[in-house]
């Protein structure tokens, strides 16, 4: 039934005027709603959103041109060029289709000017925040786009800076500055290790020595370096990591000098000492100062030049002593401290150890120094920061948390890799090199055996550094060991066989080969790697008093090994020596795989988080998904 009132039936002509008089009054209940809606946005957002009239008294040509007018800059609804309508048309006088089109139209008019308001309104909203994530993920965007490196960008940060690539560009002449600075004193540790070897046999033609004092020239200098050691943690968090650096460097000249004027074994004994604890205090300071002011995409590669730089101090102990006697060889060694001073005059403290004295603008310029003046350092000194809070929140005497549930398990991973670095037996090789060789019968000349053994020791580090943050390190100390156990069984059965009088002289060159291979695998793997390690995994609350913990007891073994080697084969011969070795290389290997994490590519903040966390077991930090923002 048609409800019109021009509809002859009287129900029909009653409907049709209360519908009239509905649509006169404001219309629909939607409608009505609709229409608050529009007052409210024409309130709040002002005359440039005029609402749609919706009387349907008003003309059709009014209708049109507010519409076209509201809804035209929006792309909606753009009449162009309408023909007027008459203003007045009797809605009274349509038809029943004209009326029920004119308020289909009128509704439709309406919702769409609504649903573009509220369009634009969200639409502006969402711009709004899409502009502030465009804001945030700009670096994000550079670093994976392929021409990163022309894309500029014209957002800036809260410091007025413009946004950098979160992997920013590598500043690396600074850092590589700093590392090769405390590399270059790392060649006395390594001449102070190498010097017994060639000195050993020229001793005896100016000095009056028993082989007993022979073996304290050997064990003096690793006993004296865990004293060194002790001292070097509290001197670390102290002075500076810089400063206790450079106050070696004239002890290490005085040691030196005091053997190379020797007129009896005591003074010799003297030097060896005071060059001992500065090898102990060092060797505990350089891993801190370089995990500290290197960036973890180089950490590894330039963590490894101490040791490199150690390995050349080895070679040239054996190359100039294979010409100098051993007074003049220690004259030598007093030279090396020279260049190592005046490298230290040019490095900065490290940021975090002006962090943890609350120095923030100095640790601010040492980073700026570090990282270059145009990289965005403000991140990095807020992880500092906060690691830093972290860490004195905690509170509490540094050395009584050593063993707490906390910080045991960095505590323990450094003591025992730094335990299986030296019962392997590699300083008792580079100590008496040249004895072993006699000892072998071996075809080769011993001190031109040592100097082999020096080369590539020196070349193989420089292999390590090239592999350690491709690979990995637990990669590397797996091949470490492999080389090692296999090569000291071998090694172990030419001494066995000669032990019991079998001609092994058509194997003459087995014990050259095998012990440049053990040594080679030593050096991409035991050797660097505990020492690197040191300044990565130990956290900065305990970090100088457990460094210096696990350099003495590094020092401790090394002595324990250094001292007691020739009794060891006094008592088991040597193919039992090298067995004993062996064996140990096989638990370093296990410890390895158990509980030594992987640290390639993060931040020292990440891994200490995670070692500290307790929540998982320690070697599942290999497994965290490294993070690129």
């Amino acid at each position: 039934m048609s409800f019109n009132k021009n509809n002859p039936n009287a129900v029909g002509k009653i409907m049709g005027y209360l519908k009239q008089l509905s649509t006169e009054m404001g219309g629909s209940e939607q409608t009505r709603h609709a229409q608050g809606d529009e007052e409210r946005l024409y309130r709040t957002r002002g005359p440039k959103y005029a609402r749609v009239p919706s009387k349907p008294t008003l003309s059709a040509s009014t209708t049109s041109t507010s519409l076209a007018t509201s809804c035209g800059s929006q792309g909606t609804l753009v009449p162009t060029n309408y023909d007027p309508i008459p203003e007045h048309v009797s809605t009274e006088s349509s038809s029943e289709d004209e009326q029920d089109s004119f308020e289909k139209t009128r509704r439709h008019f309406q919702q769409l000017r609504q649903i573009s308001l509220g369009n634009e309104f969200k639409y502006k909203m969402e711009m709004e925040i899409k502009d502030e994530n465009l804001r945030n993920s700009v670096p994000f965007v550079r670093q994976l786009s392929t021409d990163s490196v022309k894309t500029k960008t014209e957002y800036d940060n809260e410091d007025g800076t413009p946004y950098k690539s979160t992997t920013q560009k590598l500043f690396l002449w600074t850092q590589l500055l700093a590392a090769f600075a405390v590399s270059v004193g790392s060649m006395n540790v390594g001449f102070s290790s190498g010097y017994t070897s060639p000195a050993v046999l020229t001793m005896n033609i100016t000095l009056d020595i028993t082989k007993e004092e022979i073996t304290w020239v050997g064990g003096l200098m690793p006993l004296a370096a865990l004293v060194g050691g002790i001292v070097g943690g509290p001197l670390i968090e102290y002075l500076g990591r810089k400063k206790t650096i450079m106050g070696t460097a004239v002890p290490f000249t005085i040691g030196w000098m005091l053997i190379a004027n020797a007129i009896n074994v005591v003074m010799v004994f003297a030097g060896r000492v005071i060059c001992g604890v500065c090898v102990g205090i060092v060797s505990l300071a350089f891993p801190v100062y370089i995990g500290e002011t290197i960036q973890p995409e180089v950490r590894g590669a330039l963590g490894l030049l101490p040791t490199a730089f150690g390995n050349t101090g080895i070679l040239l102990a054996f190359l100039v002593g294979s010409y100098l006697d051993w007074s003049n060889l220690a004259f030598f060694g007093a030279a090396i401290p020279v260049p190592f001073f005046l490298l230290m005059i040019l490095t900065p403290e490290t940021p975090r150890w002006y962090v943890s004295k609350a120095r923030v603008q100095e640790a601010r310029k040492s980073l700026r120094w570090l990282r270059g003046k145009n990289v965005n350092i403000e991140k990095e000194m807020r992880d500092l920061t906060i690691s830093q809070t972290e860490s004195d929140r905690t509170g509490g005497n540094a050395f009584k948390q050593l063993f707490s549930k906390r910080y045991l398990p960095a505590v323990m991973i450094s003591l025992g890799l730094m335990l299986f670095q030296q019962l392997t037996g590699i300083n008792a090789v580079i100590f008496y090199a040249a004895s072993i060789f006699q000892m072998s019968g071996s075809s080769v000349d011993e001190n031109l055996a040592s100097i082999i053994i020096g080369v590539v020791n020196f070349i193989s580090t420089f292999i390590a550094t090239m592999l350690i943050d491709r690979l990995g390190r637990k990669v590397l100390l797996y091949i470490s060991s492999v080389a090692m156990i296999t090569t000291l069984l071998a090694l172990g059965a030419y001494f066995y066989l000669k032990q019991n009088h079998i001609d092994v002289t058509a194997y003459g060159w087995l014990p050259l080969a095998c012990l440049v291979i053990y040594v080679l695998g030593f050096s991409i793997g035991f050797g660097p790697i505990p020492w690197l390690m040191l300044g990565e995994i130990l956290p900065s609350k305990i970090r100088g008093t457990a460094a210096s913990l696990a350099t003495g007891f590094n020092w401790t073994c090394t002595f324990i090994v250094t001292k007691t080697f020739q009794n060891i084969i006094d008592a088991i011969y040597m193919h039992g020596t090298l067995w004993l070795f062996a064996v140990i290389c096989i638990g370093g290997l296990l410890f390895v795989i158990f509980f030594v994490p992987e640290t390639k590519g993060k931040s020292l903040e990440e891994i200490e988080m995670k070692l500290t966390s307790g929540s998982r077991r320690v070697r599942n930090i290999s497994k965290q998904p490294e993070n690129i923002c």
